[in-house]
């Protein structure tokens, strides 16, 4: 009875090693240079009626929207409940917050949608979306053309996960901001930018891997 046998094992040779080690090392540029730019989709519509705003983003990226856009533009504000020191605040939620930052900020009231999303323990961005269409239609706004105003990586899932709830019928856009703090074009350099644009990798495939419950 043989414990043992010989078998003929294949290995590249110096110059195949090299080649292999190349290809990964271009592999693993493009994908640090490229993953950023992917996950933070820029794809505004030329002309809109409507900027969805969501309605975490920080000050500084709320006048870099309004910097952005006219003056006459309708802002839809979204978002759920505000958890940490809403006992502290006036306003709920995300929305109602940010709609009292835009009032702040010189936009009128009539010119302010807001959509305060439910709280929820998952798909927070799908119940916001939810919410911006309840809202809009209740106020006979749906269907106008929007741009969709969101922060670096979250960008390309939170554009999906509206054009899934907004449907054909209402074009809609979406412009990534950048953040002031960190350089998120250079994710690997800074714990918080490579946290965010890891995060938004893993929701993003997870979206995609579960598209069916939307």
């Amino acid at each position: 009875m043989k414990l043992i046998q010989k078998t003929e094992v294949q290995r590249p040779t110096i110059w195949g090693g090299l080649l292999i080690f190349l290809l990964l090392a271009a592999l693993g540029t493009a994908l640090v240079f490229g993953l950023y730019p992917f996950l933070a989709q820029n794809a505004p519509l030329p002309r809109t009626e409507l900027i969805i705003i969501e309605g975490w983003l920080e000050d500084a990226q709320l006048v870099a929207v309004l910097s952005d856009v006219e003056s006459n533009m309708l802002f839809v504000a979204t978002g759920g409940p505000i958890k940490f020191g809403a006992s502290l605040l006036e306003e709920a939620t995300y929305a109602e917050a940010t709609a009292a930052r835009l009032l702040k900020l010189g936009v009128s009231p009539q010119r302010i949608v807001t959509a305060p999303a439910p709280d929820t323990a998952t798909d927070r961005t799908y119940v916001a979306a939810l919410a911006a269409r309840r809202a809009l239609e209740e106020q006979g706004f749906f269907g106008r053309p929007a741009n969709l105003y969101t922060l670096g990586a979250h960008s390309r899932r939170s554009f999906l996960l509206y054009r899934l709830v907004f449907g054909p019928e209402a074009p809609l856009g979406v412009v990534a901001l950048e953040c002031e703090q960190h350089n998120l074009r250079r994710w690997w350099k800074n714990s918080l930018a490579f946290k965010h644009v890891m995060t938004e990798l893993a929701s993003w495939i997870y979206v995609q891997c579960t598209r069916w419950k939307y």
